[in-house]
């Protein structure tokens, strides 16, 4: 195996490590220059994740200069696989281009990455300590994630978006783009405040020109620039995406091993048992770049060369060549990788966060691991999103016809239809006495776009009644949130029909009138949680880990799956009752002693099915990584998405901003309260946009979403951060404070 002195500590301990590549060989750079980059070298970032006493993950990112050489690029991507090697195989590797960085690789550099002009070769030097004399222009892209980099000291420059920083002599001029969220500023003003301490040995004056400027303040800015003004500022129009052949779609190809370049498409949907270790895979993604799937009996040369194949892919495609890319080593794969797949084989251990909170549940038996894993499986969406425990009083309207249908629910034998939408509003109390609301907004599958914009009309309607006492909770039929589920006491049925059929009994044939047969799931994971849903009349609805009710003409079987649990053996009654009513007959059937006459009203026994029921689940719910993105909608009602550093904190959210928390499963969308009028009204196109590309199986009409509001954040978003505080945002210096501070600073 290859090694180099420089890689001997390599990994030894989490956190950063950066080197550099100097005639062929990688250097080591000194803590201090982290987060500077220059643009015609290439470097190798590792970033070692864990504890010192755990097992470290490792992501190894070559970074690549717009002015690199081809022979700085080759020796960046070959050390890589080199110092991975010495890591035991286990580094997930990323190819960076500069101004094209991903989230994470940019998250590593705080407040801001910045790019330098030159290179190793030409004898580069650091700045002059109170160097002076000297105009520079900088700027500043990105709002959450910022890159620096220097421009031609000229209006032309200048854009309406970005914001600036000019130096000149001992003078450091900020142009503040309008609209600038609290977080970017403070950002912004950081800059600033290091290249004062950095630059000019804390001797300089910072001037800071923004939306509250006079135009005396602007005059003054472009006297010191040496042309230009307020007005010829232009718009920028930029952007950084590139042609696919399906903007939204994701593509995984077999790479033919040999001479030349093929590759084979393989039909969705992706399972892990699609990838073989003898051979080599390409995901392409639309948000998330190009991954290079290794399998583990691939030869060491081929492993080694896996960026000439993303090249070659890259070349195949006509994308550009600073599209992410991944390589990823079979064993090691990272979440953002396996969310992609439908179906992947996760070991559930007690260090999952998906675990922790599940008392009982973290034992390293291997029995009793899969117990955990079919208890989340199983589990309710949103399982974790519980603002109380369902004690609270509830209304329920009909939007269809504006009935209210409350006391239905209340008596035990509610039933939501599938061609309807339904508004629940749920008052509880809190553990201060405060009086809180949740209104949850069902829709049914089959439900018209009529009563889908009714539905929308009506808890807008609630909200501005109830004002920041209340949540509100879109939930697709199939997506119940256990909290939803606990409100109705576990006796909650979704059946076919609605008021097309006059609520009436149907079934998938439409039939029922003539054979009176039904078929229902029953499910959940305790009796408060349980809800039975009607589905399709067909054996292979059956699921290994469910109970079903079959109604027939004469009699009704209780069907009871081999992986079904207690809890659902018991509540199955409670369902046959609400249902089907007590004249009938009952018999209960264990999976694999059927009576023929079973068969025969579903149509025959079903085909052998893997990977279903709770399997699929799981993969979702501990797979999915869990990702921050930042919303900007801009005056022109243009929204754009910013994702975060994957370690993302309570500090990144803005008061002026909207976020989306991405669990895989549900969306939680954050609204700061500062924020203007045009982002509230933009929430459900933010929602559409953000879903239509992501390229992962999920649509507007079946994405569970949670809209939350700064000061009314539930349990179970407040634990997606590492630590909240909840007077955060009340003990934050405000943004004219920070402009006084930074002022009273100055000095000549």
């Amino acid at each position: 195996m290859a090694t180099h002195e420089a890689f001997a500590e390599a990994g030894a301990n989490p956190g950063i490590e950066i080197w550099t590549i100097e005639q062929f060989e990688p250097v080591a750079i000194p803590s201090k220059s982290y987060g500077k980059f220059y643009n015609g070298d290439s470097y190798i970032v590792l970033k070692t994740s864990g504890q010192s006493n755990a097992t470290l993950s490792y992501d190894a990112h070559f970074w690549l200069g717009s002015k690199t050489t081809q022979d700085k690029k080759g020796s960046a991507a070959i050390w890589t696989v080199t110092l991975d090697d010495m890591l035991g195989g286990k580094a997930v590797h990323h190819r960076e281009v500069q101004g094209h960085e991903s989230s994470r690789f940019l998250g590593y550099f705080k407040p801001a990455i910045r790019y330098m002009e030159g290179g190793n070769e030409s004898g580069f030097t650091e700045v002059e300590t109170n160097a002076g004399a000297e105009k520079r222009l900088l700027k500043l892209s990105g709002c959450e994630n910022m890159r620096i980099e220097e421009v031609p000291s000229e209006s032309s420059s200048l854009t309406k978006d970005h914001c600036f920083i000019l130096e000149v002599d001992h003078d450091i001029f900020v142009l503040m783009p309008e609209g600038a969220k609290a977080t970017q500023r403070r950002k912004i003003i950081s800059v600033a405040n290091q290249l004062r301490d950095d630059n000019h040995n804390g001797r300089a004056t910072i001037e800071i020109i923004d939306e509250f400027s006079s135009d005396e303040d602007y005059d003054q800015f472009f006297q010191a620039l040496g042309s230009g003004s307020k007005d010829e500022i232009a718009s920028d129009d930029s952007g950084t995406t590139y042609y696919r052949d399906d903007i939204s779609a994701v593509y995984l190809y077999r790479v033919m091993l040999g001479d030349g370049f093929d590759v084979v498409a393989l039909n969705k949907p992706y399972k892990q048992s699609h990838l073989t270790s003898d051979e080599v895979f390409i995901l392409d993604t639309p948000c998330s770049g190009v991954y290079i799937w290794i399998g583990s009996e691939v030869s060491a040369d081929v492993r080694k060369a896996y960026h000439d194949i993303a090249n070659q892919y890259f070349e195949a495609k006509n994308y550009p060549s600073w599209v992410n890319v991944t390589k990823v080593a079979e064993g090691s794969e990272c979440s953002t990788f396996k969310q992609y797949f439908v179906s992947w084989n996760t070991v559930i251990t007690r260090s999952m966060g998906a675990v922790s909170d599940d008392a009982g549940y973290d034992s390293d038996d291997a029995e009793q691991n899969q117990k955990v894993a079919q208890y989340i499986g199983k589990s309710a969406a949103a399982r974790e999103y519980m603002p109380d425990n369902g004690e609270g009083s509830l209304t329920v309207t009909r939007v269809g016809d504006g009935a209210d249908v409350t006391e239905d629910f209340t008596s035990g034998c509610g039933m939501l239809y599938q061609s309807e939408v339904y508004v629940v509003k749920y008052q509880y109390t809190e553990e201060d006495g405060e009086d809180n609301y949740i209104v949850y907004y069902w829709i049914g599958s089959k439900a018209s776009a009529d009563d889908k914009q009714a539905g929308a009309e009506l808890v807008a309607q609630l909200e501005d009644e109830l004002g920041d006492d209340a949540a509100v909770v879109k939930v697709p039929q199939g997506k119940e949130p256990r909290h939803f589920l606990i409100i109705f006491k576990g006796n909650l049925a979704i059946v076919f029909g609605g008021k097309d059929t006059d609520y009436k009994p149907t079934n998938a044939e439409g039939n029922y009138d003539e054979n009176s047969t039904r078929l229902f799931r029953v499910e959940g994971t305790d009796l408060s949680d349980m809800r039975a849903v009607q589905v399709g009349e067909t054996a292979d609805n059956l699921e290994d880990d469910d109970v079903y009710v079959l109604e027939l003409a004469d009699i009704v079987y209780v069907w009871i799956g081999n992986e079904s649990n207690e809890k659902e053996k018991a509540a199955v009654k409670t369902f046959v009752k609400m249902l089907v009513g007590e004249e009938k007959e009952i018999s209960t059937v264990e999976q694999g002693s059927e009576p023929p006459e079973f068969w025969d009203a579903l149509g025959g026994e079903p085909e052998e099915k893997s990977g279903s029921g709770w399997r699929n689940a799981v993969n979702r719910r501990v797979t999915a990584p869990r990702t921050l993105t930042a919303v900007n909608v801009s005056i022109t009602k243009k929204i754009t998405f910013e994702d975060l550093d994957t370690e993302f904190t309570q500090q990144d959210l803005s008061d002026d901003g909207v976020y989306i928390l991405d669990t895989g499963e549900e969306l939680y969308l954050w609204q700061g309260k500062k924020i203007p009028e045009r982002v509230k009204m933009a929430r459900n196109d933010i929602i559409k946009e953000y879903i239509e590309d992501d390229g992962l199986d999920r649509t507007v009409d079946n994405a569970l979403v949670v809209f939350v509001k700064q000061g009314e954040e539930p349990g179970a978003f407040r634990k997606l951060f590492p630590e909240w505080d909840t007077a955060m945002w009340d003990n934050q210096t405000s943004y004219e404070d920070i402009k006084n501070e930074t002022k009273a600073a100055n000095s000549k």
